[in-house]
């Protein structure tokens, strides 16, 4: 049995998702545990948890702290769900980039750094309280910038780490439609770096269907791939590689959009929190519902139970490359294709990446160890290096001008 799973961050409104996955899939816990600051917004999550539980009869608890240390002493799993800086942080991270002509995200270019620079000093002193409390645990990172945040902790902790993103699943699980397949049946060749991903090949009982795959793409009208990427790299792109080709025309759609998507999340969010106020609600709202969390039942559930059963399993995860792939350095951090088990965490060896994608790769690299650098010595020389030659930042101008504005609103401590 698991003794505890606990989140940093619990006080999350979409937690209440990640107890219903855990009900769904039966999961074999004793405790969770939500950590986050103190107030209404934690009381309220871990309320609504726990009348969840009582009204299914899982035979769990739902408890809730905001002392690190205690959240984490006897956790088996620890999920990094953290926002440094709440939802109000990522539409900054969203809006102020479009102002200086460049994509506005919480996880690549300039708001992906920002993300990074806010969110890396609260991760490494959390880090250093878990170490002394209970330093053997499995730590999963699900924060963003996904990449940055386990490059930091590989390098400036001794804790456990893996990271997982729902992204990489979600294309696997649009090829296994395209394909007519269960997802089970794929072997997915895989290749990442914080968010720039890309699907190389996939396999059926060691046949590559790749070609029949790209064939059925020509003629289906499936969402989500870029189609003129594919047709022109003979690989699958996710999201935000897609963005990174198509800057010019992300960027159009940013400055006429009338909101973004983080607005959106923010206002959901109050609303949602005034239903978890109803001390007679027992069920998830639609509000809830609508934002489609399908990462607690679909990722982080089955990476908890595959860490639990002798037989390794298929799952893409953000780990230290050492030598997966070839051309980038070994303490950094990539998304590839691994076997998880009850011994750990298998990574496969993806080689030498596509000449194409090397410049690109290696650039974000460079930029994800600088970004790491500034945050932990709190170095505006490294922040800006970072910046300057992220492939989402046009010049060193830019880069220069978006820092010192971003150091005035956010207060950042770099000298």
């Amino acid at each position: 049995m698991i003794e505890r799973i606990t989140i940093l961050g619990g006080s999350s409104v979409y937690i209440p998702e990640f107890i219903l996955s855990v009900i769904a899939r039966n999961l074999n816990v004793k405790e969770i545990m939500l950590h986050g600051q103190p107030g209404r917004k934690l009381d309220l999550v871990t309320n609504f948890s726990q009348r969840l539980l009582k009204k299914s009869g899982f035979p769990a608890q739902v408890n809730s702290s905001t002392n690190v240390q205690e959240a984490v002493e006897r956790a088996d799993y620890v999920l990094n769900h953290i926002r440094v800086g709440g939802m109000q942080a990522r539409m900054r991270d969203e809006m102020l980039p479009p102002k200086f002509d460049m994509i506005g995200d919480e996880n690549i270019g300039a708001g992906g750094i920002t993300n990074a620079l806010r969110t890396l000093p609260v991760v490494f002193e959390y880090a250093r309280e878990i170490e002394e409390a209970n330093p053997d645990c499995l730590f999963i990172n699900l924060t963003n910038p996904m990449g940055i945040v386990v490059e930091g902790l590989i390098k400036y902790s001794t804790l456990n780490v893996a990271g997982v993103c729902d992204v990489a699943g979600a294309y696997a699980k649009k090829v296994a439609g395209v394909l007519q397949q269960d997802l089970d049946a794929l072997k997915v060749d895989y290749v990442g770096i914080n968010h720039l991903g890309w699907i190389q090949d996939v396999k059926i009982e060691n046949r590559s269907y790749m070609s029949q795959l790209l064939d059925l793409l020509e003629t289906q009208e499936e969402d989500g791939f870029d189609r003129n990427l594919i047709d022109l790299f003979r690989m699958i792109p996710t999201r935000g590689t897609g963005a990174y080709f198509n800057r010019g025309e992300v960027l159009k759609k940013q400055k006429s959009c009338a909101r973004f998507r983080s607005e959106i999340l923010h206002e959901a969010e109050q609303r949602i929190l005034k239903l978890y106020e109803d001390e007679h609600l027992t069920e998830i709202p639609d509000l809830t519902r609508q934002r489609n969390a399908v990462w607690y039942e679909e990722t982080i559930l089955p990476l908890i139970e595959a860490f639990e059963q002798t037989k390794e399993q298929p799952i893409i995860l953000c780990v230290k490359n050492e030598d997966a792939i070839r051309d980038l350095p070994p303490e950094s951090a990539v998304e590839v294709s691994t076997l998880v088990s009850k011994k750990g965490i298998k990574a496969r060896k993806v080689g030498s990446l596509p000449k194409f994608l090397r410049g690109l790769f290696l650039a974000s690299a460079e930029s994800d160890r600088l970004t790491v650098e500034a945050a932990r010595h709190r170095s505006y020389e490294y922040a800006l290096q970072a910046l300057t030659i992220n492939p989402f930042v046009p010049s060193y101008d830019t880069a220069k001008k978006y820092l010192d504005r971003v150091i005035r609103e956010e207060k950042l401590d770099l000298h």
